[in-house]
Order: structure tokens, then C-alpha cells, then sequence
């Protein structure tokens, strides 16, 4: 049997057993230690005019009527066509393409349906030249020279999760506010609590995923709490069979959030898929029940993962999903209703993000049915012109609470065929 199918199975076990007294569990509390008499003094002189929102009132924001996301307006995608297209301020990889095509899309575009035509990937010779470029040349070369001279922070960053060079991205540090900005607006719609601590399990370093979610829990008024993984080296653990390896990692990570777990005051959790659904069987349930909410990235969740974790080891915790690659972007799952019966369903992050599910000769398929992920990103810092990526999807026409505020398609059931065995996820993503 499978390591997830035992994690799940025991799931039930291990919560009704553990013994949650075993070890001191840091309490919400700040005033820990003192006599009850004296706690309430002290709180009672708190001034709480500043402090961030508790959870409940951030509840309240799941009424957002707004969003900062939209699908790219025509004046939106002509402003990043001049920003990368501008042959004296543009980005000079994408400056030569469209001079070597003579499409003067510069020009000639005037919507997201132009852009598309005129800018898109061609064929598969075309994606495959880019994404060897990404691996060999400078970074440079893929940024706006505007954007190079405006003195803004730029993040440099590289793909994960494989072996051999990587893939390099950029994300300036505007893109980085409006991620932290429609971040926000997700978490909120949520459930997920400001002014918490964070617990992160996952890839640092070089990898978008570890800079940002610290990002993300300082903004939101907690500190990060980390635990650093190599998905390089996991992943040459299972294709040369190093089986005793690949178990001695995992325990390895498993055994440096032990400590953490029980001594620190943890209110939200971040971790890789694949790391969340081996938590009951790798660690002790019990010790996770002050977290109020988890974020998970990673490869796919099935539904019968999810339904176990939504209703038996985190019933009314907030469990939030994340797709997205550390050249492209994230987006976020939408709020779970009884229509997704278990299915984690993503909403892009337009006009930032857009998302296309394509057949095999790089048509729409219909609402429904299953095929490639094409990417398109469209940002001041970086230009992304429908690259295929390595997972499969559904695609979804909008439904439910959120339909009318995010009209644009969206996806479901993601998964990666290279990176899937006979219907389980190898490694930790």
C-alpha cells in the first residue's frame, strides 16, 4: 500500500490517540506564565487600537463585493506590448522575435485575441527554443530595459522540482505588491487569519515559493517560521531508486517541525501538497490544533484527499490551495462549495495570470474537458506568451459565489503526468 493511502487511513487513529499533553503546545496567548490574575491585569491595559484584525473580523471580508483582478482589458495589453515591444525600452529577446517574424505586433495589436495571434507561441519548436533560453542566457535579456532602469527590486528566480540547469524568471517588486494585494483579497475570502505566525515546509533558496510565502506572512502581520527542503535531490532519490534515502528526507523534514510545532505559536501553516497529505502518518496530528488555516502548493490533491482533509484531520480549518511556478506566478483556489464536491478549482490571477486549457494542436477545449495548460503571463517584468507547461487540467466556466466577480475561465483537477506514477505523486511537490 501506497505512503498517502496509510497517511489518510490512519488519519482518524492517530487524532483519536495522540496525546496532545505530552509536550507544552505554545497557547495563543502572549501572557503565558503568569498567574491567571495577573494575565488579566495585563490584558486589560493592552492598547488593541492598532493591532491587525482577529479572524473573525477578517470573516467579514468574505463579503468583498471588488476585486483587483479583472481579464485583460485592451488598454491593459497594449500597455505590456509597449512596455516589452518598444524597441528602444523593451525587453530585448522578444524585441528581436517579433523583428526576426516581422509580425510588428507592436503596431498591430490592439486585444488579448491579437495579442495571442500575433505574439503566442507558434509551435512546439518555438516553446522549446524558450525554454532552453531561459536556462542559457542572462536573465537580462528576458527584461525590459525600462524596467531594468527604474530602479525597482527585481527577484531572480529558478524552476524546481527537476534536475539539470534551471529555468530562470524574474518578478520585479510592483508584481510582487500586486501579488501580495490579490493575495489578500484570497486569503480573506478564506478564512485565513492576520496577525498570526507561520509554519513553511518547503523549497527555499533559489525557488519563488520560500521568498514569498515569508513575504506573505510578514505582510499579514505574523513571522515565518521555516523548514527548507531540496526537491533537486528528492527527486534523484526516486529516479536512481534510492528508496532508503528518499525515507531518511522525509524524516529529516518531518522531525525539524517537531520542535516548532509544540514550542512556537503557530496560527497558519504552509506546505507542498504531497507534505500535507503525509502529515498524519509522519507527524502527530493532536499538535496542529491551534493552526487556524493551511496553504498548500504543489502537484495536484485528489478529491478523496481533500474530502479527508476538509472533514476528518482539519474539520473547520481553512485549507487553501496555490497554483503556479516560480517563473510564471501564483493563483489561488477559489472558496470551497458543494458544487466542487472535493475537486480543488483554481481562479486565475488576471490580467496577470491567464490560463488556457488546450488540445494537442493548441485549440480551446470545451468547458469540462481535460488538456494542456498554456500560461500566459502579462506583466511589466516579464512576458510569457502561452507556454505550455508540463500539467494537464480541466477547464471550468465560472460557477457558484464567485462566478460574476472572476468572469474569465477557470481550472480544476491539475496534475502533472511526468511527475506521476500510477496515480501517485512521486516526491514531496
Amino acid at each position: 500500500m501506497a505512503s498517502s493511502d496509510i497517511a489518510l487511513q490512519s488519519a482518524k487513529a492517530t487524532a483519536r490517540t495522540a496525546n496532545p499533553d505530552e509536550e507544552p503546545i505554545a497557547p495563543h496567548s502572549v501572557l503565558r506564565g503568569l498567574p491567571e490574575s495577573a494575565q488579566d491585569a495585563a490584558a486589560s491595559s493592552v492598547d488593541t487600537s492598532n493591532m491587525l484584525p482577529p479572524r473573525s473580523a477578517v470573516r467579514g471580508l468574505l463579503n468583498r463585493s471588488s476585486s483587483v483582478l479583472s481579464f485583460p482589458s485592451d488598454a491593459y495589453v497594449q500597455q505590456i506590448v509597449r512596455t516589452h515591444l518598444d524597441p528602444q525600452s523593451g525587453t530585448p529577446y522578444w524585441v528581436a522575435r517579433d523583428q526576426r517574424l516581422g509580425a510588428k505586433a507592436l503596431e498591430m495589436i490592439q486585444t488579448f485575441a491579437d495579442f495571442k495571434r500575433l505574439v503566442g507561441f507558434r509551435d512546439a519548436q518555438e516553446q522549446s527554443q524558450f525554454e532552453h533560453d531561459t536556462r542559457h542566457r542572462p536573465l537580462e535579456t528576458f527584461i525590459p530595459s525600462s524596467v531594468l532602469a527604474s530602479g525597482r527590486w527585481i527577484w531572480a528566480s529558478q524552476t524546481g522540482g527537476t534536475t539539470g540547469a534551471p529555468k530562470h524568471g524574474n518578478w520585479d517588486s510592483l508584481y510582487w505588491e500586486r501579488i501580495l494585494a490579490f493575495t489578500d483579497e484570497f486569503l480573506d475570502r478564506h478564512g485565513v487569519p492576520w496577525g498570526r505566525n507561520w509554519l513553511f515546509l518547503g523549497p527555499t533558496g533559489p525557488h519563488t515559493t520560500g521568498r514569498l510565502v515569508i513575504s506573505i506572512a510578514e505582510h499579514r502581520g505574523g513571522r515565518c517560521f521555516s523548514i527548507d527542503l531540496d526537491p533537486r535531490i528528492i527527486k534523484i532519490f526516486g529516479t536512481e531508486r534510492m528508496r532508503d534515502a528518499y525515507e531518511r528526507y522525509i524524516r529529516h523534514i518531518w522531525d525539524q517541525v517537531d520542535p516548532i510545532i509544540r514550542h512556537q505559536d503557530i496560527g497558519v501553516m504552509f506546505c507542498t501538497s504531497r507534505l500535507l497529505e503525509m502529515l498524519p502518518e509522519q507527524s502527530n496530528v493532536a499538535l496542529f490544533r491551534n493552526v487556524q488555516a493551511i496553504v498548500h502548493a504543489g502537484t495536484t490533491m485528489e478529491r478523496d484527499t481533500s474530502r479527508v482533509l476538509q472533514e476528518e484531520i482539519f474539520p473547520g480549518v481553512p485549507i487553501v490551495g496555490i497554483y503556479g511556478t516560480s517563473t510564471t506566478g501564483i493563483s489561488y483556489q477559489k472558496i470551497p462549495e458543494p458544487e466542487d464536491e472535493y475537486r480543488v478549482v483554481y481562479i486565475p490571477a488576471s490580467p496577470y495570470i491567464v490560463f488556457e486549457i488546450v488540445d494537442d494542436n493548441g485549440r480551446l477545449v470545451e468547458y469540462g474537458e481535460e488538456g494542456h495548460v498554456a500560461t500566459y503571463r502579462l506583466t511589466e517584468d516579464s512576458l510569457i506568451p502561452g507556454f505550455w507547461e508540463r500539467d494537464r487540467a480541466v477547464r471550468l466556466k465560472p460557477y457558484g459565489a464567485l462566478a460574476d466577480l472572476y468572469p474569465w475561465d477557470w481550472i480544476g483537477e491539475v496534475y502533472s503526468p511526468e511527475f506521476t506514477v500510477e496515480g501517485k505523486v512521486e516526491g514531496v511537490y
